[in-house]
């Protein structure tokens, strides 16, 4: 990896005879034939695109995408990516790390270098999921056979934990699960802003490093940090008092997140940083190569890496570290 160590709410209505739970708010299109994945299982039948049912002659128990827990990110205009005087924070909080030998190498002046230009870029209305998404949100998806199951996890791990964030998913995985769940992968913008506010926060809570309010790690022989509570994952929402303003949580730590940007690098493979002018609701990056843009750090990560102008990649196709979380439009939400 670069830049660092290769680091239900259930709704329900009733009737005389039966029962419908609905598992989010998905959309529901016609569809003629059961998901693969069901399709061998009786008593399953397909209600939608994406969505099936099992039919057991009293109930009906929907998979669908789980829309339910998003927050409303108002419009704003803030100062994206990072000022000399905040990259040179930034580099104090990398010295203040266990083993900091690393912090003045090339490759981390590049990525601090490649958080600027500090730019102006106002962003319409969006929702954002609140959460990182779950193994077990994940899983719904994998069951309908709209998402590919996460590689190198097997039913027991640890990591299976229907409450840790899901990882071992590709780039490609996470688009397929924000269509299903009807949104689509944030911008590098979208997230930056959710994380950061109008008032361009340092960090999701505040313009202090904290220690206790995230699942972090640190630059040291072992860079899992036992301080916060956790070796490695943790649940989401484990640390509320870290949460954003607007209730946004785990966007500092746990895992680092699939954006939809790809890396632009220069031709020495260097991260490239912003153009300099104001942008408005500015589209993904589409350009420049295969690498993926993953923004907050993971629970292996130390403070400098929790910022929230803080830009990684990797070229992991599947990472323990690396999960996500959706955006969607306003529109009739």
């Amino acid at each position: 990896m670069i830049f660092g160590a290769i680091r239900q709410a259930a709704r329900s209505a009733t009737g005389a005879m039966s029962a419908v739970a609905f598992l989010g708010l998905g959309p529901r299109t016609e569809v003629s034939s059961l998901p693969a994945r069901l399709s061998t299982l009786p008593g399953w039948v397909a209600l939608a695109d994406g969505v099936a049912a099992a039919d057991d002659g009293f109930s009906i128990a929907v998979a669908r995408a789980p829309l339910d827990s998003r927050i409303r990110v108002t419009a704003g205009t803030f100062l994206m990516g990072s000022t000399a005087s905040e990259m040179q924070e930034a580099l104090a909080l990398c010295d203040r790390e266990v083993r900091p030998s690393g912090c003045h190498d090339a490759d981390f002046l590049a990525w601090l270098a490649a958080e600027g230009p500090a730019h102006r870029v106002s962003v319409s209305t969006f929702a954002m999921d609140r959460t990182e998404v779950t193994v077990g949100q994940y899983d719904r998806c994998v069951a309908v056979g709209a998402c590919a199951p996460p590689e190198g996890l097997r039913y027991g791990d640890p990591d299976r934990n229907s409450d840790f964030p899901v990882t071992h998913v590709r780039w490609e995985d996470a688009v397929s699960y924000c269509r299903w769940a009807g949104g689509r992968l944030p911008t590098e913008e979208e997230w930056e802003y959710s994380a950061r506010g109008v008032a361009s926060r340092r960090f999701p809570w505040g313009n202090v490093y904290n220690p206790h309010l995230s699942n972090h790690g640190s630059l040291a022989g072992n860079p899992a940090d036992m301080t916060d509570g956790f070796v490695g994952l943790a649940p989401v929402g484990s640390f509320p008092d870290g949460a954003t303003p607007e209730g946004l949580l785990d966007m500092a730590g746990n895992v680092s997140e699939w954006v939809a940007d790809v890396l632009l690098r220069d031709e020495n493979g260097r991260p490239i940083g912003y153009a300099t002018n104001d942008e408005v609701d500015p589209q993904p990056k589409a350009l420049g190569g295969s690498l993926h843009i993953i923004r907050g750090g993971s629970y292996e990560d130390g403070a400098p890496w929790l910022r929230s102008a803080a830009r990684d990649a990797t070229s992991l196709l599947q990472s323990a570290r690396v999960g996500f979380r959706c955006a969607a439009p306003v529109e009739g939400w």
